[in-house]
């Protein structure tokens, strides 16, 4: 397996349920996420604002009412089962405080109903109610390698 793949695949296998993903080239990051997707039975799914919710190894199956931010975490928040969701462009849905409330759920419900949701981008702003709770990882241009910056218990 390819060594970023085999980051990728460590970092889904960490109990993290909020991770900020920073990277300036996020295409490359979800094409790593996709083939994890392929070359796993890991239950790894995508959203944009432009395309909604869908499983990364079934990519034209968009699973319906997740277009929007927050019937997309009211979804997740749902799903009874494990998940790996990465969100892209989601810098404007974090500024809704409903968007936050939910996120906190999700991570307060993580012990019982764990999910890991991902979000990935540069230089976004994270809600400081949320700051403790996510692991920031930053991707560099100079190397393949992701950094764990750090983790708040």
């Amino acid at each position: 397996m390819d060594p970023a793949l085999e980051r990728i695949d460590k970092l889904t296998e960490k109990a993290y349920s909020l991770v900020y993903f920073e990277s300036v080239r996020s295409a490359h990051i979800t094409d790593l996420f996709k083939s994890l997707s392929l070359a796993s039975s890991k239950a790894i799914y995508h959203w944009t604002p432009d395309n909604g919710l869908y499983r990364m190894d079934a990519s034209h199956i968009m699973i319906p009412r997740s277009q929007t931010p927050r019937h997309l975490l009211e979804l997740i928040h749902g799903t009874p089962h494990f998940g790996v969701y990465l969100l892209s462009q989601f810098d404007e849905a974090l500024k809704e405080q409903h968007n936050v409330d939910m996120l906190k759920k999700i991570i307060a419900g993580y012990n019982s109903n764990p999910k890991m949701i991902i979000l990935l981008g540069n230089q976004m702003d994270i809600p400081a109610d949320l700051r403790p709770s996510v692991a920031h990882i930053r991707h560099t241009l100079h190397s393949s390698q992701t950094d764990s910056s750090r983790k708040a218990s």
